[in-house]
C-alpha cells in the first residue's frame, strides 16, 4: 500500500521536528515577507517558506526554503 503525504502532512512533520529541536524557539510557515517579527519575539526562529510542488506520474515533490533567524 502506498501512503501519500499531503502538503499539510509534510508541513506538520517539519513543524514537529522544529518544535522538538532545542535550538529553535519559534516556528512559522508561509510567505517570508509576511513574517511578523513584532509578534515572534523568541529567537532563534525557523521559518518554512513553501516554494512549489512538482507532479510526476506517481509522485509529488514539495520544495521549501528554510530560514533560521537569530
Amino acid at each position: 500500500m502506498v501512503r501519500n503525504k499531503t502538503y499539510n502532512n509534510v508541513v506538520n512533520t517539519l513543524l514537529h521536528i522544529a518544535e522538538k529541536y532545542y535550538g529553535i524557539q519559534t516556528t512559522s510557515v508561509g510567505d517570508v515577507f509576511k513574517i511578523d517579527l513584532q509578534k515572534n519575539t523568541k529567537f532563534p526562529l525557523l521559518h518554512i517558506n513553501p516554494v512549489n510542488v512538482t507532479t510526476g506520474d506517481a509522485t509529488l515533490t514539495y520544495n521549501f526554503q528554510f530560514f533560521v533567524m537569530s
